[in-house]
């Protein structure tokens, strides 16, 4: 049994290697590849011609190539599409095959386990890759954890929520530019290198002030994931604002996960919403959600 706290994850890991990796990659994401050393990891997004997210990523050097981590939904959409234009370039895209765990054990206790060096926040290990993603709190790509060693909980998907790190559920998919999900916040937009798909409409919301929309935490005390309305589906995960004594529509959530007796999610709402509003899911208007304060900064340089 491991001495580590290894969960259950959504994760999983899509492979770019090949002579022409970098450059292909520099035409699809939203990142600067040039701006990722050796040993670590930067945010990116994969955008559609029109500006929309296809999936947040992790993405990092790998062997010959880079590995670009993300959910399962996500994956299911971003590797169709990295494939589309992969034929006229010298370059491999595969889906991992290794089990991708998330570990939420203190930094001192990971190092050692792994016998990895603290400083990067990609590592090499026997049999896989780790990475650190914050503070006590990692992604191992790799088979050294047995079954009876992870536990089938939503911790990590409940840790990043609440570090505001963007994943997309299948509903969100196509749906909201990079900065509607506070990539750029996160260091996930570059927007001095070359031209990439989508970077039209990036660069206008950021130079025009297009962008009305962030994303935001939210918190409720329920004690299970909200599922499907099966009489308004397009609705599921739509969330209202109280106005007075009327509810109107304020936005959706784009990932949710319920652990430890509370469910906490992302929601996109108007840029300029209130913290202190009250927010409740449409379809279940028992579920009274509030706004979280991010644990960063949207104010632009």
């Amino acid at each position: 049994m491991s001495a580590l706290s290894v969960h259950a994850s959504d994760y999983t890991v899509i492979y770019v290697q090949g002579d022409d990796a970098k450059s292909y990659l520099q035409g699809q994401l939203t990142q600067d590849l040039n701006d990722i050393p050796q040993g670590q990891w930067r945010w990116a997004g994969h955008c559609s011609a029109k500006g929309k997210l296809w999936a947040c990523l992790r993405v990092c050097h790998y062997e010959q190539g880079y590995a670009l981590l993300c959910s399962s939904t996500e994956a299911q959409v971003a590797l169709g599409e990295l494939k589309k234009y992969a034929v006229f370039s010298k370059v491999e895209i595969s889906q991992a095959t290794l089990p991708v765990v998330g570990i939420l054990s203190s930094d001192e206790e990971v190092t050692t386990h792994f016998n990895i060096d603290s400083a990067n926040s990609v590592n090499v290990v026997d049999g896989g890759v780790i990475l650190r993603l914050a503070p006590d709190r990692y992604v191992y790509i790799g088979e050294q954890f047995k079954d009876s060693d992870v536990q089938q909980t939503q911790a990590v998907l409940a840790q990043q929520i609440k570090a505001g790190e963007p994943s997309l559920n299948s509903a969100a998919i196509d749906e909201f530019v990079p900065q509607m999900v506070n990539l750029q916040a996160l260091g996930g937009i570059s927007f001095k290198k070359g031209c990439y798909t989508g970077q039209e409409t990036v660069a206008r919301m950021k130079y025009l002030g297009k962008n009305k929309r962030a994303m935001f935490i939210v918190k409720a005390a329920y004690s299970q994931l909200l599922g499907a309305n099966e009489e308004s589906p397009e609705h599921t995960l739509d969330l209202e604002r109280q106005v007075g004594e009327n509810w109107r529509r304020a936005g959706t959530l784009i990932s949710q996960a319920c652990h430890n007796g509370e469910l906490v999610g992302l929601a996109v709402l108007p840029n300029d919403t209130e913290l202190d509003v009250q927010l409740r899911a449409k379809h279940a208007p028992e579920v009274l959600f509030n706004i979280e304060p991010l644990p960063y900064s949207l104010t632009e340089e």
